[in-house]
């Protein structure tokens, strides 16, 4: 709604496309997560099946990590917008940026603590790198979120 009282057009169109994106996310992140579960459900009596077990796993832990890594993606591209419409904002919606940037922030320690869970069990190095450089990230969103929250809260706490 901020977006569509303080910004462009393209600023509510930006904001309606990453709400669909994140929903998108997260029905991948719930699909992922069966992947890796049904993965660790296979049998393990075997060597073959231990061997198969564990690539299941490992290819399951890959695609799984996707969502929560887009998630960071889609939060980045969400705080960029929010700094352009609080920039613009009319004080009768700095409600719903606090709003917006609060579940950025949800979504950014929600995808960081995925990622981490994920990398346990992960043992493609380059994959981990990456996945890590995520988590590193999203730690450093969550740091501006808390920034821009302190600027939409400061008019209002004095």
């Amino acid at each position: 709604m901020a977006a569509r009282f303080s910004g462009t057009e393209e600023d509510a169109r930006a904001s309606e496309g990453l709400i669909a994106a994140c929903l998108g996310l997260a029905d991948g992140d719930e699909r992922g997560f069966g992947a890796v579960a049904e993965a660790f459900g296979l049998p393990r009596d075997t060597p073959g099946d231990r061997a198969r077990r564990s690539a299941a796993i490992q290819a399951a832990l890959a695609e799984a990590v996707r969502p929560p890594r887009g998630i960071v993606d889609a939060a980045e591209r969400a705080l960029d917008l929010a700094e352009r419409v609080l920039d613009a904002a009319n004080p009768n919606v700095l409600s719903d940026v606090g709003a917006a940037l609060g579940c950025v922030r949800g979504g950014l320690t929600a995808a960081a603590v995925t990622l981490e869970t994920n990398l346990g069990p992960l043992r493609d190095e380059g994959l981990e790198g990456i996945v890590r450089t995520d988590v590193d990230r999203a730690d450093r969103l969550v740091a501006r979120a808390d920034a821009l929250l302190g600027r939409v809260r400061a008019p209002v706490t004095g």
